[in-house]
């Protein structure tokens, strides 16, 4: 009986064919700057000799590959051309976009991708509940205190260092204390309390002040923000306006964060699920980015 794809994609045929190009391509792509012989492709692959010779031939007549003079194989412009082209796809986001959906499908709940971009992140892409007008998140913000605390939690000594540096003196202990909590329960969350969003909500009302003065007015917010929970600090009625949780890559480094955005109160125990399942999410995209199983 033949194995054929099911609907949902949980068998699917081997195309030993199909492997055996992308051996060869993958080899040479490694070897861009050398090329390879047949000989190299046969022993660094296992590819019987004749159909090595086969599939690097008709690589060749598709402009894959090239054969220089002295029968060496190489990359060629056709398929430089198409990886040029590729290069220019967000490789994170589109890791991300499915688990990303997934969670506001999950939760009912507007949420947005942040991603790293040297000293500042960036949101990239955001989504919310069918029939939902989903405002636009602030589009970039510089990774300094108190802000960005995902991305800094699983840093290594002297990057959690730098980031703390840049902090008030009166608030490293405490961010240093939220550092180590996330690290500890897989998310940050930002909190802000009904008496400091009534003031936020009178600064907003200056939206066309002077751009020094917006500036100011951003770091009032901040300031005006507890700066995350501590895990004594989880119970009876707390506030969350967002819930981020890390993205890694292959290396092991964050690159991006899952970010819900309740901007509710709600129990305590409401808020460590909602923390779980955002936290749940993003994994799901390291995995897809090919992140360790364990960070």
């Amino acid at each position: 009986m033949t194995v054929t794809v099911s609907d949902d994609g949980t068998e699917r045929q081997s195309s030993p064919p199909t492997r055996r190009v992308v051996q060869v391509m993958s080899l040479l792509v490694e070897h861009a700057d050398t090329g390879l012989t047949l000989a190299d492709i046969v022993r660094s692959t296992g590819i019987p000799r004749g159909t090595a010779h086969a599939v690097a031939t008709q690589l060749c007549d598709l402009g894959w590959l090239t054969r220089r003079p002295d029968n060496s194989f190489t990359l060629g412009l056709s398929f430089l051309a198409t990886s040029r082209r590729a290069a220019r796809i967000d490789i994170v986001a589109t890791a991300a976009a499915p688990a990303l959906q997934a969670l506001v499908d999950a939760t009912g709940t507007p949420a947005f991708l942040a991603q790293r971009d040297g000293d500042a992140v960036t949101v990239t892409d955001h989504a919310g509940p069918p029939s939902t007008v989903v405002s636009t998140p602030v589009r970039r913000m510089a990774l300094r205190p108190p802000l960005c605390r995902e991305f800094v939690a699983w840093a290594d000594a002297s990057t959690r260092d730098t980031w703390l540096a840049g902090a008030p003196d009166d608030q490293r202990p405490r961010l240093t204390a939220a550092l180590d909590a996330i690290r500890e329960r897989g998310y940050s969350i930002e909190r802000i309390t009904d008496d400091h969003r009534a003031i936020i909500d009178a600064l907003n009302g200056l939206a066309g002040a002077p751009s020094g003065l917006r500036a100011r007015m951003a770091d009032l917010v901040s300031e005006l923000s507890a700066i995350d929970y501590l895990p004594d600090e989880l119970v009876g009625e707390v506030g969350a306006v967002s819930i981020g949780a890390p993205i890694f890559d292959g290396d092991g480094a964050v690159v991006a964060a899952l970010v819900s955005r309740p901007d509710r109160t709600m129990p305590a125990a409401e808020l460590s699920t909602l923390g779980e399942t955002v936290q749940r999410f993003a994994a799901r995209a390291s995995t897809e980015l090919g992140a360790p199983t364990v960070i």
